[in-house]
């Protein structure tokens, strides 16, 4: 009777315990926006123009070992450019050779700490001059002249920005996008802490940067996981990536709709990144697939907020010896942990890789999958000369596959 009686009583304590988690008010951990229900649209069947394929079986693996987690590809003057873990912007030769062009972040030991290490996770060409614009997921948007190398911060990490509820620091730089007129799009992906994100009510945004005023104007907020832009031909609207969501939506930029926005195309079958545009469409890259076999795991969770509320809380309390540990003692240990977690996730992610075509109308045209894990956790898809190279934050390489025949067309070249 003293141990089932001192074991009811740790199963009464716990209980308690994790009763008062879920629904006693105002416990931390404190995020942007309140705990609210909402919807996110079912992945769509596979069918028609998602019809399954083997397009991305086989692909050929390029700088293997040689970069580390290749999350958004770039082509300029032939050569490719992209970020790394370990904060540096390198240029890729010859499918072999890697020449380093800058670092945006600090000296650092453990590649993977990309807090410290910074992580460039978007690129896009200037047009008003021979600069590459940066965005590092942990040190803001910067601007680095291709001939000189040298590099000058735009929005600095520290910056407190406009948002639709509160004004906030960004926590997470993600895509940028230049119009002609040199002004920079760019997503800020959420604004509560990267592991609570995940239960927390939507809290990414969409910003423009204007060159001349040197000012941000937040155009949405409460978006999920903001993530790639797309800039249509004629610049009258700009497409985002809403990651969690499966969706993308557009936002008008000039018209009678000029500062209105509606859902382009949703209900995709993962997880969109990185867009690429050109003249017909855009390359919309999946990099966790999702469908009635593999359900999306935040549109499981959107409409319980208490249930998230408590994850939150659970989540915090867990980490919270690894946050004292850090104070008194500043390490790498966390980093390790998370890289440790997402290596873990990737092993046993959905094997269908997933790249789709999407035309200006918003209509899936066509689909390319894989299932060899050759090309895996795609991020961003780069067209060149006939073949697709595909970026992953998860890789050690760039793959590359031939376009299929029927998909080949004319690209704006850059």
């Amino acid at each position: 009777m003293g141990f089932l009686g001192a074991l009811l009583k740790s199963c009464l304590i716990l209980v308690s315990f994790l009763g008062a988690l879920f629904l006693l008010p105002g416990l931390p951990p404190t995020t942007t926006f309140p705990f609210k229900e909402y919807f996110i649209e079912p992945a769509r069947d596979l069918n028609g123009t998602l019809e399954l394929n083997n397009h991305l079986n086989g692909a050929r693996q390029l700088w293997k070992d040689k970069i580390f987690g290749p999350e958004c590809l770039i082509v300029h003057k032939d050569k490719i450019y992209t970020g790394i873990h370990s904060g540096e912007v390198i240029r890729l030769n010859n499918e072999e050779s890697v020449q380093p062009i800058t670092k945006i972040g600090q000296h650092c030991d453990y590649i993977f700490d990309d807090e410290l290490c910074g992580y460039p996770v978007g690129l896009a060409l200037d047009t008003q001059g021979n600069n590459l614009i940066v965005s590092d997921a942990y040190y803001g948007i910067w601007q680095v002249d291709l001939k000189t190398k040298k590099k000058t911060v735009v929005v600095p990490a520290e910056q407190i920005l406009p948002g639709k509820g509160a004004n906030r620091r960004a926590k997470l730089f993600n895509s940028v996008a230049v119009n002609r007129q040199g002004d920079i799009f760019w997503t800020d992906s959420f604004s509560d802490d990267f592991v609570l994100a995940a239960f927390a009510n939507p809290s990414g945004r969409l910003f423009r940067y204007d060159r001349v005023k040197k000012t941000n104007e937040v155009l949405l907020d409460e978006l999920s996981f903001a993530n790639g832009l797309a800039l249509s031909p004629s610049e009258d609207f700009i497409v985002l990536a809403e990651t969690t969501a499966m969706r993308l939506r557009k936002y008008y930029l000039k018209g009678s709709r000029a500062g209105e926005s509606e859902v382009f195309v949703e209900g995709l079958p993962g997880w969109p990144d990185n867009l690429t545009a050109d003249e017909e469409g855009i390359w919309v890259p999946l990099s966790v697939a999702s469908d009635s076999e593999n359900p999306n795991l935040f549109a499981v969770l959107a409409p319980y907020p208490r249930l998230r509320s408590f994850l939150a809380r659970l989540v915090a309390l867990m980490r919270l010896p690894l946050r004292v540990l850090n104070h008194i003692y500043p390490n790498d240990i966390a980093a390790r942990l998370f890289h440790s977690f997402n290596d873990l996730v990737i092993r046993n992610a959905p094997k269908r890789s997933t790249v789709l075509r999407v035309d200006w109308n918003g209509n899936i045209v066509r689909s390319l999958h894989g299932f060899d894990r050759s090309a895996s956790g795609i991020s961003h898809v780069l067209e060149v000369k006939g073949h697709l190279y595909l970026g992953s934050p998860f890789n050690y390489y760039v793959a590359k596959v031939k376009l299929p025949d029927e998909e080949l067309k004319s690209v704006k070249g850059n």
